[in-house]
């Protein structure tokens, strides 16, 4: 009950934009955004937006940003509705995916399609990410592909075959899956962290596309806050670092 009224209050004090509107904003940044897109997409089950009694759509800023996204995987990516629908899919499903990892994904989707979304073995998830069986078993021996809650034999997708893509090239650059193993215990600390830190906020994700847009918003701040603070010390240990070289030279 409580979440119903916490629902509809921000129904009512939230910015609606007409489509109209929508496009207006949306134009400076994808200059081909029509009214008739909105509405294809719609009809396409890629947005819902809201009604009023007169039957005109209202979209809130979370439809925005949706369609934002939309216009970005279409016209910048290339991609076909199907493979749009799936990504879109997969950010309800996780609302904190990064750029950086939402391009590792769009690389996978784009070479293989929806239909390469269903399970696969190891053998066709090596093969596809272009690594050897050995490659695969030691990165999940670091942790480097955690596996999922069902039990019965291991099957991959498609987000496991960018992760070992991503890891296939660091190991080309020189860094280990040892090397790795310490990103590992980090990211786990950080998700227990952020765990408990998000969810008095934020409460029930799946049920609720407030609460969704809320903790993508409060992701996004730590994320610039951990992006910012990360430059600054990276700074301070490369100068720090520098300035014993230079000492040092200096007495030889």
């Amino acid at each position: 009950m409580r979440h119903e009224e916490e629902r509809k209050e921000a129904e009512r004090t939230e910015r609606l934009w007409t489509i109209g509107e929508v496009v207006a904003h949306l134009r400076c940044r994808f200059p081909d955004v029509t009214p008739s897109k909105l509405r294809y997409w719609e009809k396409a089950g890629l947005i819902r937006p809201r009604r009023t009694h007169g039957g005109h759509r209202l979209y809130c800023p979370g439809d925005v940003e949706r369609l934002a996204l939309i216009l970005n995987l279409r016209a910048r990516h290339r991609l076909p509705l199907p493979v749009v629908r799936a990504m879109l899919d997969r950010l309800q499903e996780d609302p904190a995916l990064s750029p950086e990892a939402l391009e590792a994904l769009l690389e996978v989707f784009r070479e293989e399609g929806v239909e390469g979304s269903a399970s696969l073995t190891a053998e066709e998830a090596a093969q596809r990410a272009g690594i050897s069986l050995d490659q695969l078993r030691r990165m999940e021996a670091m942790g480097l592909l955690p596996d999922g809650e069902s039990g019965g034999e291991r099957r991959y997708g498609l987000e496991d075959v960018a992760l070992m893509r991503v890891v296939r090239d660091l190991e080309a650059m020189g860094i280990t899956c040892r090397d790795l193993a310490f990103y590992v215990r980090l990211v786990r600390a950080q998700v227990r962290h952020d765990v408990a830190l998000y969810a008095p906020l934020v409460g029930d994700l799946a049920t609720d596309v407030e609460r969704i847009g809320r903790f993508r918003e409060l992701h996004r701040r730590i994320q610039a806050l951990t992006g910012l603070l990360y430059r600054k010390y990276v700074r301070r240990a490369l100068m720090r670092r520098w300035l014993r070289r230079s000492i040092r030279s200096g007495r030889t």
